[in-house]
């Protein structure tokens, strides 16, 4: 086989045991059930900002430390952080217990993405868009088992989600001894060898290569006190790697879609799964919350998708912003309509689409972004992004959950959602054609 074969399927089955948790599509209604006994105004405003603020915690500590300490740490670290907090969900938790694990487990969003950041950094760049796909596949396909099986666990018992935690605990248990096994990356000359095609790739060049050498000189200067140059020549380094990634164009307008775009997905999978319970509990409604079986095919659609996407040869610096301005308008028109259905089967339907078009436009996104990037940079560059945009999530959340100054209803949200996709369609219209006009 392949090296970077066997390396990307290595990572497909860290991910795939990663995102095999069954508790997540009933999250709410476990939460609500007599093991947590919580209100959902209480889930709303007391458990879901948290996992926001983990998760911005967590990524400025990625970004800042994962290029450094080489990927592997950082993901047993977030693979086993999480899997402590769903051990302290199980019994019957009391709310401290609760808000413990919440911040726990929102460290777990960093870990598709420092996985991806380990992947990049061990194979070639032409394999990026395939290996990216077969990953996100099988993120895609850990979901699919897992709310399969939550949905099977749920119907057996008659509607108890008392064992849904354990089996949390269990895949990560997993996933974490599985990632303790990754070959690690080498170092040569104290860093991950750089890609030539994006040496040059810079507006900054000259005064990048001016201050390497620069660091290079006082190498053995800097050695003499080690706290200092973990400080200084570490953090001087950051910024230099920081200022070379964002001024090639393509990074830059890839990662301020991402920023956003990312933003909205995590509202999305924050409020999805309240919506389902509200819509429920209107006056007159007989649904059965079926969350395990709409997620699978949510999941299983999007991994379909990741897996085309990923196959499909095409010039994306010609055709990338068309593409991710219809893909943007499409998701915005979906999430808006979800405003306006009292019944969970649109919801269930519309839901489907959206994952399997954001799935397809994500493996575009991160491939793309990566293969600009020096080797030294993914987790800066993706980590970064991802911090950037769970600061938009934390805004908004402020905003539209924990004070809710305008009185926004949960339907409510998904109408700014939708919004925040249609607007970033619209922007990526109007580039595509300026470029267009331009040529």
């Amino acid at each position: 086989m392949q090296k970077w074969k066997k390396t990307t399927y290595m990572m497909a089955i860290y991910l795939f045991l990663l995102e095999l948790r069954p508790l997540d599509p009933f999250t709410t209604a476990y939460l609500l059930g007599p093991d947590a006994n919580l209100s959902l105004n209480e889930i709303a405003t007391s458990i879901e900002y948290i996992k926001t603020y983990a998760s911005l915690f967590t990524s400025v500590l990625m970004f800042m430390t994962a290029d450094y300490f080489l990927y592997k740490p950082n993901i047993i670290f977030l693979t086993v952080c999480p899997c402590i907090s769903y051990f302290l969900m199980t019994g019957s938790p009391s709310l401290t217990q609760l808000r413990v694990s919440a911040f726990g487990i929102g460290a777990i969003y960093s870990g598709d993405m420092m996985g991806l950041c380990y992947l990049y950094a061990k194979i070639d760049v032409e394999k990026y868009q395939m290996a990216t796909g077969i990953v996100t596949a099988a993120i895609q396909l850990g979901k699919v088992v897992g709310d399969v099986s939550a949905q099977i666990t749920v119907n057996a018992t008659g509607g108890i989600y008392t064992i849904l935690p354990y089996f949390n605990v269990f895949s990560l248990l997993l996933a974490s001894v599985w990632a303790s096994f990754f070959p690690s990356i080498e170092r040569k000359n104290g860093k991950l060898k750089s890609k030539e095609t994006c040496e040059k790739s810079s507006l900054l060049e000259y005064d990048v290569e001016n201050k390497t050498k620069h660091f290079e000189q006082n190498r053995n200067t800097i050695e003499i006190d080690k706290e200092h140059k973990t400080v200084v020549f570490f953090s001087e380094e950051i910024w230099i790697n920081f200022k070379s990634s964002y001024s090639n164009p393509i990074v830059l307008k890839k990662s301020l879609w991402y920023i956003m775009g990312m933003g909205a997905q995590i509202l999305v999978l924050s409020n999805i799964n309240v919506l389902y319970s509200y819509v429920v509990k209107k006056p007159g409604n007989h649904d059965k919350l079926s969350n395990g079986l709409a997620e699978a095919m949510v999941t299983l659609s999007g991994a379909a998708g990741a897996y085309l996407i990923g196959k499909i040869k095409c010039d994306w610096t010609r055709y990338g912003d068309i593409f991710t301005a219809f893909c943007s308008i499409v998701m915005g028109t979906l999430m808006m309509s979800c405003y306006f259905y009292n019944r969970l089967i649109f919801i269930y339907l519309t839901y489907v689409l959206y994952g399997l078009i954001c799935q397809m436009h994500f493996v575009v996104v991160y491939s793309e972004i990566a293969k600009h990037l020096k080797k030294q940079c993914y987790s800066l560059v993706i980590e970064f992004n991802f911090f950037a945009s769970l600061i938009l999530v934390s805004f908004l959340t402020l905003i539209l959950i924990q004070y809710n100054f305008m009185g926004i209803t949960i339907p409510g949200r998904f109408l700014v959602i939708g919004g925040l996709y249609s607007t970033l369609g619209i922007i990526f219209l109007f580039i595509y054609l300026f470029e267009i006009g331009k040529k």
